[in-house]
């Protein structure tokens, strides 16, 4: 850091103002100095300006700016630059103070400069008082130079200029998307509509349904996959959903003892006790993962197939009999 040479104002007090630059990362590190703008006719000439130090565009560089006076001065430094500017502040202002016999603060501007060229950063002046007495310094900074780190190719290039703001949209436009807004209402209407009042799809038939799923299962082959647990538990969801579907007064909610007296009750046509013992491994397969082996699976998974066909096999023969209906006696 430069300093000045020591100034003697008219009120007796000490001054000195110094300012320094340094930018960061890619800065040419210059000092910046700073002259008092009124100054005593006894008072030394100031130093020669310094060469305008070099910055790279949008890294920011700092400005140092230093008084020193007796400790009974109060010292305002000048704010920091107007956001608008070339120049702008990245941080707020900093004020540091150096114990000595003499009030010796230092107060750090973060500045950043977007325009390339040479930029001035406009720091106000420095007012000291003491007592009432007010000296104001205006601070005189060189220049900036702020250069580009794009390639040579691309430093020429200049931005485009912005665009003019959109048309306001004619009433013609406006008829159009009013229009289409109606339109689409219409079509979700009439679509609604028509999904109300279509007929329902018909439900595909229970044991077509078990059937069905039974293959699946087949073909998956969890048993010789090492699964067989899995392979029972499977068969053994598809045949209770197809009892639910035969005898609606069952749900899945019920246990195995539940489920086989409710199923009794509506004179349920297979065996009640192999019923019982199948939902009772089931539940041992399903809640204390018991062991089991795949001929076992296998054995399990053909008596809830049996138990499907039983039932349905049942469910066939009241149709026959209600199509048939009683049967006159010949005539002899």
């Amino acid at each position: 850091m430069s300093r000045l040479p020591l100034r003697r104002l008219s009120s007796g007090t000490a001054m000195l103002v110094v300012a320094s630059a340094a930018a960061i990362a890619c800065v040419t590190p210059a000092a910046l100095r700073a002259q008092a703008a009124r100054r005593a006719p006894s008072a030394p000439s100031a130093p020669s300006a310094p060469s305008a130090p070099s910055a790279p565009s949008a890294q920011p560089f700092l400005v140092n700016v230093r008084v020193e006076t007796i400790l009974a001065a109060v010292i305002r430094f000048p704010a920091v630059p107007d956001s608008g500017d070339a120049i702008e502040a990245i941080d707020p202002r900093v004020v540091t103070e150096t114990p000595g016999p003499l009030l010796d603060r230092t107060a750090s501007y973060r500045l950043a400069a977007w325009d390339l060229g040479d930029r001035h950063p406009a720091l106000g002046a420095v007012v000291v008082t003491v007592g009432d007495s007010e000296e104001r310094f205006e601070l005189q900074i060189p220049p900036v130079h702020v250069r580009t780190l794009l390639p040579l190719d691309s430093a020429d290039r200049i931005a485009k200029p912005p665009r003019d703001p959109l048309a306001t949209p004619s009433v013609l436009w406006k008829l159009w998307l009013l229009l289409g807004t109606l339109a689409a209402v219409l079509v979700g209407w009439w679509w609604h509509r028509r999904s109300a009042t279509a007929p329902p799809k018909p439900e595909r038939e229970a044991y077509l349904v078990a059937s069905g799923a039974f293959d699946a299962l087949e073909r998956l082959a969890l048993h010789e996959a090492g699964e067989p647990a899995r392979h029972v538990i499977a068969h053994v969801d598809v045949m209770r959903e197809y009892l639910q579907r035969r005898f609606p007064a069952v749900h899945a909610g019920l246990t195995p003892s539940q489920f086989v007296t409710l199923l009794a009750e509506q004179q349920f046509p297979s065996r009640h006790d192999k019923l019982a013992a199948l939902l009772e491994r089931d539940a041992d397969l399903r809640f204390a993962a018991t062991a089991l082996d795949a001929e076992s699976a296998l054995m399990l998974a053909a008596e809830a197939k049996r138990i499907v066909r039983d039932v349905q096999d049942a469910h066939e023969a009241r149709l026959r009999a209600a199509d048939v209906g009683p049967q006159r006696p010949r005539r002899r």
